[in-house]
C-alpha cells in the first residue's frame, strides 16, 4: 500500500468515508421524482427532456441505485463486526444498541411528522401548508408508522431504518444459516433478490435481506471486505462502467430491472475498490463531520426540506427549458445539503444531547 494504512483500518475509513457519498445518492433519487413533477407541470407528462432524462436516469438510478443496497451491506457488515460468540448476551447488547440507533431515531422522526401534520389541520388556516389529510384513529396512526404512503412509513425515506429493524430481530436466524449453510445462503438470497421472489410485506423487504445477509457472511466469518475485494479490483474497474452504460441505455426496456441488478452489485464491488484505491494513493481523506452528520441529512431532506424546497424555487424560476429543468436538479440537492448540514451544525452545537438521540447517537 502507497501510504502504509494497514487493511484493517482501510477498511474502516473506507466505510465511514462512504456514508455521506451514499447519502447524495438517496438525494438524488428523491429529488428525481420531484423535478418529474416539475416537468409535467410544465411542460405536460408526454414531455422529452433529454438532457435531464440522462443526468437524473445516471445519478438517481444508475449511481443512485448503488446507496441503498450498500448501506444495508455495510449494515450488515458492521452488525457482527467483532464478535467472537454470538449468543443470547451478545444479541441482546445488539438490540439494545439498535434501539438507540434505528429505533429511537424512527420513531421520533415519524411522530415529529405526524404532529406537525396534526397542529396544521386543527387550524385551518394552515392546511395550505400540506397536500394531505390526516387521520386521528389508531389504525391510521399504526399505518402512518409502518406502511403508509405505498407500503413505507409517513416519512417515506424511513422504510430503509424500518426494514433495518426488522432483520436485526432475524440476526440469530441469519447467523445460522451463514454458519452452517455458509456463502450458499448468501447465494440463494441474491437469487431470490434477483428474481424478485419475495413476499410483499412491508418491513420484510429482500433487499435488505440479501445485502445485509451478505455484509453479514464477512464479519461472521472474520474476512477482510478491501483485501478480498481487491483481487478483482482492476476487473472491477473495467466492467463497472460497462454495466453502468449498458443500464442507463436499456432503461426504457423491462429487461432492464436484470441489468440494473447486475449494475449494483459490480457497483458495489467498485465503490470499495475505488475509494480503497483513493485512500492508499492519499487523494482522499474522511471527514468526520461529513460521516457524523450523514443520517441528520437521511432524516430531514425529504419531505422536510426538499419538497417544499422544490415548490418554492419551481414558483421563483419557472423554469421553461431542458436545461433548466437539469440545472435545479443538481441545484436542489445542493441547497438540501448545505441546509440539512447547517442545521445539524447548529443543533450539535446548542443541542448536542437531543442532536445525539435523534440521530441514534452517530
Amino acid at each position: 500500500m502507497t501510504n502504509k494504512i494497514s487493511s484493517q483500518n482501510l477498511q474502516s475509513q473506507v466505510i465511514d468515508f462512504l456514508r455521506f457519498p451514499l447519502i447524495v445518492g438517496v438525494l438524488f433519487i428523491h429529488n428525481k421524482s420531484a423535478m418529474v413533477t416539475i416537468a409535467n407541470e410544465t411542460f405536460g407528462s408526454e414531455a422529452f427532456l433529454p438532457l435531464h432524462s440522462v443526468c437524473s436516469n445516471l445519478l438517481s438510478v444508475v449511481l443512485g441505485g448503488i446507496s441503498v443496497p450498500l448501506f444495508f451491506f455495510i449494515s450488515g457488515f458492521l452488525f457482527f463486526l467483532n464478535i467472537e460468540k454470538f449468543n443470547i448476551q451478545s444479541y441482546g447488547n445488539k438490540l439494545r444498541t439498535r434501539t438507540k440507533t434505528l429505533l429511537i431515531p424512527y420513531l421520533f422522526w415519524n411522530l415529529f411528522l405526524i404532529t406537525i401534520y396534526a397542529v396544521i389541520a386543527i387550524f385551518p388556516a394552515l392546511k395550505g401548508l400540506i397536500s394531505s389529510s390526516i387521520e386521528f384513529n389508531m389504525s391510521a396512526f399504526l399505518h402512518y408508522l409502518w406502511d403508509t404512503r405505498g407500503g413505507m412509513p409517513i416519512v417515506y425515506p424511513f422504510w430503509f431504518v424500518r426494514d433495518l429493524m426488522v432483520v436485526v430481530i432475524f440476526t440469530p436466524v441469519i447467523f445460522l444459516t451463514i454458519k452452517y449453510i455458509r456463502i450458499y445462503a448468501v447465494i440463494i438470497l441474491g437469487i431470490l433478490w434477483y428474481f424478485n421472489w419475495w413476499l410483499a410485506l412491508s418491513g420484510f423487504g429482500i433487499c435488505c435481506m440479501f445485502f445485509f445477509s451478505a455484509g453479514a457472511y464477512f464479519s461472521i466469518n472474520k474476512r477482510n471486505i478491501i483485501e478480498l475485494y481487491a483481487k478483482i479490483k482492476l476487473l472491477s474497474f473495467i466492467l463497472y462502467p460497462i454495466i453502468a452504460v449498458v443500464d442507463l441505455l436499456t432503461i426504457e426496456y423491462a429487461y432492464n430491472v436484470f441489468i440494473h441488478k447486475i449494475n449494483i452489485i459490480v457497483g458495489i464491488l467498485f465503490c470499495f475498490n475505488f475509494v480503497a484505491h483513493l485512500f492508499e494513493k492519499g487523494k482522499i481523506k474522511a471527514h468526520p463531520f461529513l460521516s457524523s452528520a450523514s443520517f441528520f441529512v437521511f432524516a430531514i431532506h425529504n419531505p422536510f426540506i426538499l419538497i417544499k424546497l422544490k415548490d418554492i424555487i419551481y414558483k421563483f424560476c419557472n423554469p421553461k427549458s431542458d436545461i433548466v429543468i437539469t440545472g435545479l436538479y443538481f441545484l436542489i440537492v445542493i441547497i438540501v445539503i448545505f441546509v440539512a448540514l447547517g442545521i445539524y451544525s447548529v443543533l450539535r452545537k446548542f443541542l448536542p444531547k437531543f442532536t445525539a438521540v435523534i440521530t441514534g447517537g452517530r
